[in-house]
């Protein structure tokens, strides 16, 4: 948060700390960044996730051909009609981690903002200023 000091070279001056000073700042910008690097890895993340849980689903239903006694392969025609899942449907999505990121970017934007805001008005009046 961003506090009033007074300047140990003149005393009785009020001197606004800089906004880097506040773990808040650098909370909103370190969630920025995540937020950034989650969008521009999610497209070859997805692509990647997928091909990836398309192979599990395939271990799962081998091990589950096994199990029953079938054969793991079978011939064409008769693969089976369970359709593939969708595109945009992973089991291990991003999302959850964007959510948080989003709320806790948002929570430091706004104390932050009221932290400055209240600085500036503790400004002004020191200084005799109207509100």
């Amino acid at each position: 948060m961003s506090r009033e000091r007074d300047s140990p070279a003149e005393p009785g001056v009020i001197r606004k700390t800089p906004i880097t000073d506040s773990p808040w700042f650098w909370v909103a910008v370190f969630c920025a960044a995540g937020m950034m690097f989650l969008v521009v890895i999610w497209p070859r993340y997805a692509a990647r996730q997928r091909r990836l849980e398309m192979q599990y689903l395939a271990r799962q239903e081998i091990a589950r051909r096994h199990a029953e006694g079938e054969s793991a392969a079978r011939p064409p025609g008769q693969e089976g009609d369970a359709p593939p899942p969708a595109v945009g449907e992973l089991i291990i999505p991003l999302w959850p981690l964007l959510v948080p990121l989003t709320a806790l970017l948002v929570v430091s934007a706004v104390i932050l903002w009221r932290g400055r805001r209240r600085a500036n008005r503790a400004e002004q009046s020191g200084r005799g200023e109207p509100a």
